[in-house]
Formats: C-alpha cells, sequence, structure tokens
C-alpha cells in the first residue's frame, strides 16, 4: 500500500490547512513508457475534447495579470475546508486500489465507489474546488521537477472536470478515459500545455 506523503501546508488568508499528498503509483513508470509510442494524431483528438479550458478560466488568466502566491489558482475558502477530508480519503483510496489491481480506470471507479456516500460528488462547487486543488499540486510537482507526480495530480483534476460535466452539467454522455490517461500518462511539454491553459497564473509560461 502507497504511503501518503508530507501534509502539503496551503496558504491562504484563512488559517492553513493542511492535506496529506500521495506517492506515485507503482504502475506510473510502465505506463510513461508506454505513453512514449502513442501517435501525434492520439495527443492532438485528446487536446479538442471537453476537458480543455472554458472561457471564465482564460479571463481570470488575463485578469490575474501572472501575479501568483504559490496556490496558482487555488483559494482556501469554505468549499475548500469542507473538500480537505474527502481528498485525504481519495488519495488514500486511490493509493490502495492501483497498488491492489494496477489498473488506472478501475481504481478510479472503486475510490469513486468508497467515497460515493460524499456530498462533494453533488457539489458543482466543491468539484471546481478538486479541480483547483489538484491543477495547484501538479503545478507545483511540474515546477519541482516531478512531472511523474504532476501527470498523476493532473488526471485528477482532468476525471473531477469531467465528471462534472458529465453528471452535474450534463454536457458531455461518459467520461473520456483515454484522455485521462493520455494527462496521467502526458510527457512534459504536453503536460506543461495541459497545466499552462487551467490555471491563472503565469508560472508556466
Amino acid at each position: 500500500i502507497a504511503a501518503l506523503h508530507k501534509p502539503l501546508i496551503i496558504s491562504s488568508h484563512k488559517p492553513s490547512t493542511k492535506i496529506f499528498h500521495h506517492t506515485m503509483p507503482s504502475t506510473k513508470k510502465k505506463a510513461r513508457n508506454s505513453a512514449k509510442k502513442k501517435s501525434k494524431a492520439n495527443k492532438m483528438k485528446g487536446a479538442e475534447d471537453s476537458s480543455s479550458p472554458s472561457l471564465s478560466s482564460r479571463m481570470q488568466r488575463m485578469q490575474v495579470g501572472g501575479r501568483c502566491n504559490g496556490n496558482h489558482g487555488l483559494v482556501m475558502n469554505e468549499v475548500g475546508m469542507t473538500c480537505v477530508p474527502f481528498v485525504q480519503k481519495w488519495l488514500q483510496g486511490y493509493n490502495d486500489a492501483i497498488d491492489k489491481v494496477g489498473n488506472m480506470e478501475v481504481s478510479f471507479k472503486i475510490t469513486q465507489a468508497l467515497t460515493n456516500e460524499d456530498a462533494v460528488w453533488g457539489s458543482s462547487e466543491s468539484i471546481d474546488w478538486l479541480v483547483s486543488y489538484f491543477l495547484m499540486t501538479a503545478t507545483k510537482q511540474y515546477l519541482n521537477g516531478n512531472i511523474d507526480m504532476a501527470g498523476v495530480d493532473a488526471s485528477y483534476a482532468d476525471f473531477f472536470n469531467q465528471h462534472k460535466a458529465v453528471v452535474l452539467d450534463k454536457t458531455k454522455p461518459k467520461i473520456d478515459w483515454h484522455e485521462v490517461v493520455r494527462i496521467h500518462n502526458a510527457d512534459k511539454p504536453t503536460l506543461a500545455a495541459f497545466l499552462r491553459e487551467r490555471i491563472p497564473c503565469t508560472c508556466l509560461d
């Protein structure tokens, strides 16, 4: 069973809250090697689907003007405070599942089932916060040179974003697991492009 990292401290105007982060799933390196063999066509296809950044995120990026407090757009508000326990359960559940079954899609579904009673799943505001949180952690991992870990966190952000589109907004028929896997296994340039378009700061420019 994968252990959790040391607590990650998130700064905000309110008292800091600690969130435990995770270690890289054991299948990650094998997946990255497989991803390198994918064609350019597959990469371009994934870039055009519904997980692309919204107009509001682009407008926020323009308004921020590149300024960043290190949280890359994440705001620790009341919604975030309620999501912290869920994040801990999600990370622990996914780590346990991926170690046992070794399949990413199945692990996501197992973890979702384990946390299914949590009110987070039915709240657009909560899902938006989770997307922002995992984009923040992915960006931090990327800037620290931990590309594999950045891919894992970015895939979480993509999954929750797609969940909102499918279940809450009903703008998409089903989750595109190929896209989640594509982001999970992304190489450095692909990952940088994915994150750069979704965070309001210019830290990856």
